[in-house]
């Protein structure tokens, strides 16, 4: 199912959710469900269940760290497994799922029921022509001078500029300059950033492993005389082409690395032939320089019972809250 439905991410495979559940799942409870049609399997939901402050709550494994989830279901199969995991899941106390694509069945089949079904974050990507020429020809003048600028400063301002993409022996460097570089640019905004937590890290350790070796993984470096000043944590899955996470030196940010290394991100995977560009959640400024359309994803709740009524309260506060926090940080509101 994984393998010829197109409308599964990355973040459902089996390689990501294992290690999600071997390095984050701590204080979970497995909850799998199997969709069956004459005994045949055609769909699954990777769910589990955490007490909390309010009562057991199902979601799907991988929450926190992933960008988009939901049901596997065989091709055809989408509306009614989503109609029976959405059934099963009403016969529990309380269901929080994250990180749905807007439109997809899931979503649909949760409006269609009467859940909670909110607004959670606009996701950019860029649908990719066939030539990186048609591609850069698309761009803004401005744009296109701002890159070819930046790099030449670089290069007369700070010696030899190299961009690459890391192979088998460089990962662990650039894995470790990653974390680093990341971390550090987040934290002039006194936040930690996405590599906060050691469990965290070494479940990226473990994954980008296991994503090389499935050739996944594309980590872009960009190296000054052969030090690693920015990269970029980039997957390759079913010809699309997702942009995780980034980091670059923060005192050098005047040169712009990490817009020259995501130029050399979309054209790589314009050559390895993929269709779409994911910049994945978050309303970031600099997203919307590449000429993207946007995609929302939606978080869709349940719960019966004296708790539907604080389930509801809950989820309208957490959705304000993370629109003032998106306001903070891009200096604008949620539109």
């Amino acid at each position: 199912m994984q393998a010829v439905n197109p409308q599964v991410s990355l973040f459902q495979t089996w390689e990501w959710v294992s290690l999600w559940w071997k390095h984050l799942g701590k204080g979970t409870e497995a909850r799998v469900l199997c969709v069956q049609d004459g005994g045949e399997t055609v769909g699954i939901a990777p769910l589990y269940t955490r007490r909390t402050a309010m009562g057991k709550v199902l979601r799907w494994a991988g929450t926190g760290i992933s960008d988009r989830l939901g049901i596997i279901a065989a091709c055809g199969y989408d509306h009614a497994v989503a109609g029976a995991v959405a059934e099963w899941l009403e016969s529990q106390r309380c269901a929080d799922l994250h990180q749905l694509a807007e439109g997809s069945a899931m979503v649909r089949v949760a409006e269609a029921r009467g859940w909670q079904v909110v607004w959670q974050e606009k996701c950019p990507y860029v649908l990719l022509p066939e030539t990186w020429e048609a591609y850069w020809g698309s761009l803004s003048k401005k744009t296109r001078f701002n890159i070819g600028y930046a790099q030449r400063q670089m290069t007369r301002e700070l010696g030899e500029v190299h961009l690459d993409t890391a192979s088998e022996t460089e990962l662990p460097e650039a894995m470790e300059a990653l974390f680093a570089l990341h971390t550090r640019r987040w934290r002039q905004r006194w936040l930690p950033g996405g590599f906060y937590h050691p469990c965290v890290r070494q479940f990226h350790r473990e994954w980008a492993t296991v994503a090389q070796r499935n050739g996944w993984l594309r980590l872009h470096t960009l190296r000054i005389d052969g030090a690693i000043r920015a990269v970029l944590y980039v997957f390759h899955f079913g010809r699309r082409a997702y942009y995780y996470l980034g980091g670059f030196e923060p005192s050098l940010a005047r040169y712009s690395m990490g817009t020259v290394l995501t130029a050399y991100a979309i054209r790589r995977a314009i050559e390895e032939g993929c269709v779409v560009f994911d910049f994945l959640r978050g309303d970031e400024p600099y997203k919307y320089r590449w000429k993207p359309q946007v995609q929302w994803h939606r978080r869709a709740c349940w719960a019966q019972g004296t708790l539907a009524w604080a389930w509801r309260k809950r989820v309208d506060w957490e959705t304000r809250l993370w629109w003032r926090l998106q306001a903070r940080l891009h200096g604008k509101g949620a539109s």
